[in-house]
């Protein structure tokens, strides 16, 4: 029997953004930082850094059996991070609700220093096909 494959984040994709690890509230989402990641300043945007976090934890929340939706996400920008620089975001569910999950992320840079933090709240559906 063939393993379900997993689903195609297709802004991630466009984004340089890899994702491991769909469902059962873990994932992981990596990224080497490029210029077109790069603000004013030449760090990381921080539109960037959010869209990293969002990744990894979308995909911790869709599964085979629920679809996961979306309803707060709060970042805490807590260091830079500069060209070349590996950014590996990790996503866990911390409370597991009736209708809802609350996902702890972190994202940390090569010296596995935290460059922020944020925390999620998702909407748990049960897929329909």
């Amino acid at each position: 029997m063939s393993s379900p494959q997993q689903p195609v984040d297709r802004y991630a994709q466009f984004l340089g953004i890899e994702v491991t690890g769909h469902g059962g509230g873990h994932a992981v989402s990596t990224v080497t930082v490029t210029e077109d990641h790069l603000n004013p300043h030449e760090t990381t945007h921080g539109a960037f850094v959010f869209a990293l976090v969002g990744t990894a934890v979308a995909a911790a929340a869709n599964d085979d059996e629920h679809t996961g939706v979306a309803s707060a996400i709060h970042i805490d920008y807590l260091r830079p991070t500069r060209l070349g620089d590996t950014l590996r975001a990790e996503a866990n569910v911390g409370e597991r609700l009736p209708k809802e999950d609350i996902f702890i992320i972190r994202v940390t840079d090569p010296a596995d220093q935290v460059i922020a933090r944020a925390t999620a709240r998702f909407t748990r559906r049960v897929r329909t096909r």
